[in-house]
């Protein structure tokens, strides 16, 4: 009997720090590996977290609308520039812009594209006239498209996270971008996207002087919303003046 309990406290001694290195070990492990998750998910470059939110926002892009002005800053500068964006990548879209000074309209242009031609708006007749070289156009668009600025940000040679700002109604990312392809009036960029969607929301151009060169401010920016088909559609005959009698 005295050799049963002899062993049974043999048997618990010997438990307890068996039991002890376990639980220390398990601990360990649990510490350290939970200290790899969080330094992964929260303490990792916030620059490289947004390029990948970016490139989701890419690859899940069917169709934006986009309203937002430029404003150069200088000197002589005094027109602002308006512009509006509806597009189903890759080829129809529908761009609306304009320019302002002292805050009057000065000119107006409407360009679509459905795929294959690209259509200017003719006012002076009322219809659309097609554009000469459809190419030549969408290379002059092709900085304004929300798609191939995100995609130049992106795959920016320098992408630089700068800090997280708090605002009354949303928390903002501001980063610095210098552009795989830079150009002379924007060598660099200031960029300030708000958290959640990573959608760009003022944008500061710089030469290469370090001077700033014009300040883009968004308006309004819808991912994936439904466009209607007559935004895409073009007339290309002059409409009828009604007040002018018909032939016969």
């Amino acid at each position: 009997m005295q050799s049963k309990k002899g062993s049974r406290k043999i048997f618990l001694v010997l438990r307890s720090p068996l039991l002890i290195l376990l639980l220390l070990a398990f601990l360990i492990g649990s510490g350290y590996g939970g200290w790899r998750l969080y330094y992964r998910y929260r303490c990792a470059d916030p620059a490289e977290a947004i390029r990948r939110g970016m490139q989701d926002h890419l690859a899940s892009l069917e169709s934006y609308h986009a309203r937002f002005k430029t404003i150069p800053v200088g000197p002589e500068s005094e027109l602002t520039y308006r512009l509006e964006i509806w597009k189903e990548p890759p080829g129809r879209y529908r761009v609306e812009m304009s320019a302002e000074r002292e805050g009057r309209q000065s000119s107006h242009q409407l360009i679509v594209g459905d795929r294959e031609r690209a259509y200017f708006y003719d006012h002076e007749n009322a219809a659309f006239v097609p554009a000469a070289g459809t190419a030549e156009v969408e290379g002059e668009l092709t900085g304004s498209f929300l798609e191939e600025y995100w995609r130049s940000i992106s795959e920016a040679s320098i992408f630089r996270y700068i800090s997280e700002k708090k605002g009354a109604r949303h928390s903002y990312y501001q980063v610095e971008v210098i552009p795989s392809e830079p150009h002379r009036y924007r060598v660099s960029e200031r960029v300030w996207l708000e958290r959640d969607s990573l959608l760009p929301v003022r944008i500061e151009s710089f030469d290469a002087a370090g001077r700033l060169t014009q300040v883009t401010v968004f308006e309004l920016l819808q991912l994936n919303p439904a466009l209607e088909a007559a935004l895409f559609q073009v007339e290309t005959e002059p409409r009828a003046d009604p007040a002018q009698p018909s032939g016969g």
